[in-house]
Order: structure tokens, then sequence, then C-alpha cells
């Protein structure tokens, strides 16, 4: 077997070699750059990158844009020097890389077929977000259960998905459940919320805020407010909105 990174990177050709648990050796050539990647039953137990040995070669090998590879079928390693799943470098190996998956507030996110088989190889915080999507659920919904800004919890999911771990189903900005909080001055929500709903329905000023009644308030972004909206008292008062109460909040478009 042999081709190219243009469709699929190293990540998912060795992903899919050691799901089908295959021994031999995937040798990559990029620009300068030569590197082998050995498998045992679809473990990594060798890799050389140039002059790097180990789990540093394999994470370059890993983080590759372009070039060519082969694989060998049964070719055995020169020596061990790798322990452990795949998975376990792919961990590493994500975080270092540049890009990343966009996740946004109003996406489906839904645990991956291999979500069950790498909890062990997850941190806590990565594995507690995954935990709770349950079946599925928006990163919104998921911020108003953990104790987590919510973007850290695109980030996170971002990662997650780069594994393969989550499958994100982007959708429409829509509705969001928030929950009233005391504030300054006017009304805010958080500005990746707002930027979410801007990007999709272009630029407004107003948001429809609903409770027992609804009306008609001037926003702005703020960072780090997540699941709230907050309100200046002379909004609270006026309107009357109770403090801790749950609001629904959508663009005037």
């Amino acid at each position: 077997m042999e081709g190219d990174f243009r469709l699929l990177g190293p990540i998912d050709w060795l992903q899919l070699l050691a799901q089908g648990g295959k021994t031999g050796v995937f040798a990559v050539e990029a620009g300068e750059g030569r590197g082998e990647v050995y498998l045992e039953q679809g473990r990594p137990v060798h890799a050389v990158f140039g002059e790097k040995v180990g789990q540093e070669a394999l994470l370059e090998v890993l983080a590759l844009k372009e070039g060519r590879f082969r694989f060998l079928l049964g070719v055995r390693p020169p020596l061990g020097s790798l322990k452990g799943p795949l998975e376990a470098y792919l961990l590493q190996a994500i975080r270092l890389l540049d890009e990343r998956v966009e996740v946004g507030p109003f996406d489906l996110v839904r645990p991956g077929f291999r979500a069950q088989v790498v909890q062990s190889t997850l941190d806590p915080v990565e594995l507690s977000l995954l935990l709770a999507l349950k079946s599925g659920q928006s990163p919104l919904d998921l911020a108003s259960q953990i104790t987590l800004p919510l973007g850290e919890v695109l980030r996170r999911l971002g990662h997650l998905a780069r594994l393969r771990l989550v499958e994100v189903f982007p959708r429409v900005p829509r509705t969001a459940r928030l929950r009233v909080a005391l504030g300054r001055q006017g009304a805010q929500v958080d500005a990746l919320l707002l930027s979410a709903w801007r990007e999709h329905y272009g630029p407004f000023q107003r948001v429809r805020v609903k409770a027992q009644k609804e009306v008609l308030l001037s926003v702005e972004g703020a960072e780090g407010l997540g699941v709230e909206i907050r309100l200046a008292p002379e909004l609270l008062l006026f309107h009357g909105f109770q403090v801790g109460e749950e609001v629904l909040v959508w663009p005037e478009v």
C-alpha cells in the first residue's frame, strides 16, 4: 500500500492501520525528511524520523501535512522505542498541530464509534466532556452542565473531533437558553454566541429575551459569560427579570 497525504494525513492512515491490527512499517518521505513507524498488531513499537527516535520521531511523522508513504506488511522493527496504544500519542500530536476543528456553540456533537476504546487515555476534563455528551448535545448545553467556560468547551471538543472521538454536525445558530445574572450596564451575552449568530444572520444590535413576556434589548458581547445573560439593575427592575431564572434569547432578525 502506498500513496500521499493530499486526502488523508498520517494520523488518518496510522489510525486505519492500527484499527486493522496490522504489522509492518509505515515509511514516509516529506521534503528532506524520511521516517518510519513500525507497528505490531496495530500498536506502534518503534519510530524514527531523521535523527529522532521513539516518541519524538512519531510525533514528527504525525504532524506531517504533505509527503508520501508506503506500508510494507510484515516488516519487523530493529528495536523497540515505543510503548502503549497509538491513541496515547495521538492526544499529544493533536495538541501540537496548529490547525483546529471548528466547533460552534449550537452544533450537535456526538461520541464517535472509537470513544469507548480510548477513554483510559484521555485527561479528566476531556473524559468528563465525552461522558456528558451521552447520545449528543450542543457545546452550549454542555457548558450549562459542567463548570467550564464555553470557549474551553469548544476548544476541547475540537481536540476530540480531531482524534475522531466525537462527530460534529454543524447546525444553524438557534435560540439559546441562558441564565439571568446581574451586570453593570445594558445587556450582555457571551461573545462566542454573538459571533455565531452574526456570522449566520448578519449584523444586528438587539436580541429578543423571553421569560413570562418577551422584550427587545440592545446587546453587547463579553468574554467568558457562557450560559449567562447579564442585565444591568435597571433592566432587571423595569422588565421584571429575576437573577438566576432561565430565559430564551435569540437575535432580532
